[in-house]
């Protein structure tokens, strides 16, 4: 049995599988959790839907923004996931920060991230992120 590629030590269909299946995230860090785990599987998909449509990441051309996705999904290896802060939701928005530990072409491109997330029609979705 495959553990989640979102670094959690589950079983990936007690994880993010049943998210990636359709399944709407209960939390905005299994989102993002889910959303990690995606990009390292190369479901582009996955990421587009989960993207909220006024966010600075969100394409109107499905296709070439699912192949920039998948370039980049190939290109990198996703060493890991630590997550550094999870306040509860204010409402319909949440914070994530995260640690992604990412290689290209052999060099750590790594970083740390707060996302944050909204809530639409009661599923949450990415808006943006900040380095940090």
């Amino acid at each position: 049995m495959a553990r989640c590629r979102c670094h959690s030590r589950k079983l990936e269909k007690r994880c993010c599988g049943p998210l990636h299946a359709g399944r709407p995230a209960p939390t905005p860090l299994a989102l993002m959790r889910s959303r990690y785990a995606a990009y390292a599987k190369g479901l582009v998909a996955y990421v587009q839907d989960t993207t909220h449509p006024f966010g600075p990441h969100w394409q109107s051309d499905r296709a070439a923004w699912a192949e920039e996705l998948a370039a980049f999904c190939a290109a990198t290896r996703f060493d890991g996931l630590t997550i550094v802060d999870a306040p509860d939701p204010v409402g319909d928005e949440a914070t994530v920060t995260f640690r992604a530990e990412l290689t290209q072409g052999g060099r750590d491109v790594g970083f740390t991230e707060r996302s944050t997330f909204r809530r639409v029609d009661g599923r949450w979705l990415y808006v943006a992120g900040e380095a940090g």
